[in-house]
């Protein structure tokens, strides 16, 4: 896995956390807790996790595009095809490996933005362009949506950063 890909994913499973509704309450689902993850056993016994994992970037891929858009960006949640398409099958097929070993809490998962962040910004609230469609997939990129999503969860904002075809 590159590690475009598996930055990516780490992103993604922290944001995904953070936003659930027994955190942030960003989305309203918390397939990723405790309860969550016992009744998705029940109905995905081989791979619980990763059914909450895909089932909770649904939620805040709807959630990011009502805010943001559809067209001519791109955000955490909905990423060029062919791109989202190796990010979703490299978490599917992680399913007893990286995930399994990152801590599911709130302090845990702030320290691991803090770390893909690798500075602390304020952000506004809302969606906020934070590079060209390009970027989106560069460890800059990444790096940059983690410092907003960072600062979104710590000052208790709705962050929502994207890239765009050209600046706005």
């Amino acid at each position: 896995m590159s590690e475009v890909i598996q930055q990516l994913i780490l992103l993604r499973f922290s944001v995904a956390l953070l936003g659930q509704r027994n955190l942030a309450g960003w989305w309203d689902c918390q397939f990723l807790d405790a309860a969550g993850l016992e009744s998705l056993d029940y109905n995905f016994p081989k791979a619980p996790l990763s059914a909450g994992f895909s089932a909770t970037c649904i939620a805040a891929k709807a959630l990011h595009d009502e805010r943001i858009g559809r067209t001519g960006v791109t955000h955490l949640f909905r990423l060029d095809p062919d791109v989202e398409m190796l990010v979703q099958r490299a978490a599917s097929k992680d399913a007893g490996g990286m995930l399994c070993r990152l801590p599911m809490d709130r302090e845990s998962q702030m320290a691991e933005l803090a770390r893909l962040a690798g500075e602390e910004i304020d952000s506004p609230e809302g969606p906020v362009q934070v590079g060209l469609l390009e970027d989106a997939t560069a460890l800059r990129g990444i790096a940059e949506m983690a410092r907003h999503y960072h600062a979104g969860f710590r000052l208790g904002l709705r962050v929502f950063p994207y890239f765009a075809s050209r600046r706005a």
